[in-house]
Formats: C-alpha cells, structure tokens, sequence
C-alpha cells in the first residue's frame, strides 16, 4: 500500500478526488464515512488517508504517504500508537463496546506522537448499536488532531446520528476502463482483464477475488454449455446435462446467467455491437422484451429454489423458457 499516492487512489473517483484536495488544502472533515458496495476501493482509501495522516517523511502532501518513513511503516505494521483500529475479536462477527471503550480510554490521553492521532473503523456497520452509541459521545464531544475514517456496504446500519456527525461520501463503482487498466498493470492477460471488467460490475476488488476463484470460471463455462446453449427444444437434454451435479454451484449459476442476460441487454441499449457479439449467435438477435422476460423467468427460478424445488427441476423449467422465448426472435 505504501508505494500508492492518495492521489494514485482518488483517480478516476470524483468524490474521493475532492477529499484528496482537502487533504491538500488542509480542510479535512475530522469524522469521514466513506460508504459504498464491497470492493469499490473505501478501505484503501481509508487507510491510505490514515498513512498520509501520519506520515513525516515527505512536506509535499501531494506525494503522502511515503510508505518509508517512520510513521508510515509502524502504520503498515499495525504498530503506530496513534492509529486505532477497533474491530471484531478473534471469531466474533460485531464490533462491540468494548472495542470502542478501549478507543475511547486511549484518546483521553495525550498523544502518544505528540501529533495526529487517526481512528481507522472499517465495516462500521459491524459496530453494535450499544458501540455506535458509544463512539457517538466521542464524536460528538471532539477532540484536537484527532480523524475517524469510517467504511460501510450498508449505510442504513449505521445510526442517523452518526451520519449527521460525519462528513458522508459515496463511492461509486468504478468504470470498466478503468478496472480493465488496473487490472492490466497488475498482469491480468488483456482478453482475462477485458472480461473481469465486464462482469465485476464496478468492483476492482470483485474483479480480483475472481480473477484468483478457478472454480467462478469453471461456473461460467458450465452457464455457457447449458443455458446459453439452448437453441430449441431439441438442444434442451444436452444443456440439462451440462447442469447434472450442479445443485450446490445453482445460486452462482443463476447469478452469472443473470449477470449475462443484464450485459445483453445493456449492450443493446448501448448500441455496443462487440459486447453482444461475445454471445453465441443464436442470442445476438434477442430483442430486449425477450430479455427483460427471461430475467423475470431467473427471478422465478430462485424463488422455486428458495422453497426448496428441486434443482433439475428448476433448471428444466428455466431452460424451458428460454427456449419459447428464442422461438420468437428466430422465426
């Protein structure tokens, strides 16, 4: 993390540039909460803001954290005595009062550095509500050169009036330019980068996690011998063997068909000839009606799933609509 800038992290994310510049001009909000889906890159940037914080090897804020300094290697190692950062015990899933007690024991005293002192709260909506109301008095009653960088997924979790005390900033998910550029600098193979980008929908850290999950691959390979192989009634036994065995992979089965129909559909919309023409031919005349019906047709089928249908069942029923949908666009 020390060889990236704030700056470097910030690019391409309007709202993380802006904190970037206050950062610079020296008008940070003393309470951030960085709120956005998993993986859209809030805890980078929190910690990467912490560093900079803390980091005295360089005057130009421009180029913090210089990951080499003093400050910015006892941060990496976790050892800074001015960095907090309370979370879930060992085999516990809640950030509890006690964590933030512990916090809060440790502020009441002067700074250890004799500088700025950072608390790094990331998954804020771990915090139980006796936690949130805990780190609320300490937000509410300040303290000098003293910055609570927050992350969540799920702002609804976190307390209205810890919201109204922090400065709240949604990230949003990024472009596919530019995960398949972080992707490629990172040596992803160019097709492999081109793909992740498509389907980790804003998430560089989803396209990551699936660069490195063979078995998410296997899963798309097994989407296109059965569903998206469907050409006609004739070719439904041989896509229904395609999903033998596959009971316990049908919730990621559904999500990736589903991932792939959205795609189709929003490269037509788009006008965007090449992402549809990566569909098989039998799908590259589907009219978006026929789309939006087999989407409908996905969300009946994890519905069937939910009350306990039988997978192959399912499946066959799922397969069964798409093949009367084809029949329309192939007349």
């Amino acid at each position: 993390m020390g060889e990236l800038t704030l700056r470097e992290c910030a690019a391409g994310s309007e709202t993380l540039l802006a904190l970037w510049h206050d950062f610079l001009n020296g008008r940070m909000a003393s309470a951030l909460l960085l709120i956005g889906e998993s993986g859209v890159g809030k805890r980078t940037f929190a910690r990467l803001l912490a560093q900079a914080l803390l980091c005295s090897g360089t005057e130009d804020a421009e180029h913090k954290p210089c990951g080499a300094c003093r400050g910015c290697k006892r941060f990496l190692s976790r050892t800074h005595p001015d960095a907090l950062f309370p979370a879930p015990l060992p085999k516990e899933k809640t950030i509890k009062i006690d964590a933030l007690r512990g916090m809060i024991d440790t502020l009441s005293r002067h700074s250890l550095e004799g500088g700025r002192r950072v608390v790094v709260i990331e998954n804020a909506e771990k915090m139980t509500p006796q936690a949130q109301n805990c780190l609320l008095k300490t937000l509410e009653d300040g303290a000098e050169d003293t910055y609570f960088l927050l992350t969540c997924d799920v702002e609804s979790a976190i307390l209205p009036t810890i919201r109204s005390r922090c400065r709240c900033v949604r990230v949003q998910p990024w472009e596919p330019e530019r995960i398949e550029k972080a992707l490629l600098k990172r040596g992803v193979p160019a097709e492999r980068a081109q793909a992740l980008s498509v389907y980790c929908e804003g998430s560089l850290g989803r396209a990551l996690q699936m660069q490195e999950d063979a078995s998410y691959w296997q899963a798309r390979e097994t989407v296109k011998r059965s569903f998206l192989s469907v050409k006609s009634a004739a070719s439904l036994p041989g896509a229904a063997q395609a999903l033998k065995d596959q009971k316990d992979q049908g919730d990621r089965l559904l999500d990736i068909l589903e991932q792939e129909i959205r795609g189709l559909l929003h490269a037509k919309a788009l006008g965007d000839t090449d992402r549809a023409d990566d569909f098989p031919p039998a799908w590259q005349d589907a009219p978006p009606a026929s789309l939006r019906r087999i989407l409908e047709a996905i969300l009946t089928a994890r519905r069937w799933k939910n009350a306990n249908v039988g997978w192959a069942a399912l499946s066959e029923g799922l397969m069964q609509t798409i093949s009367e949908e084809m029949k329309t666009w192939q007349v």
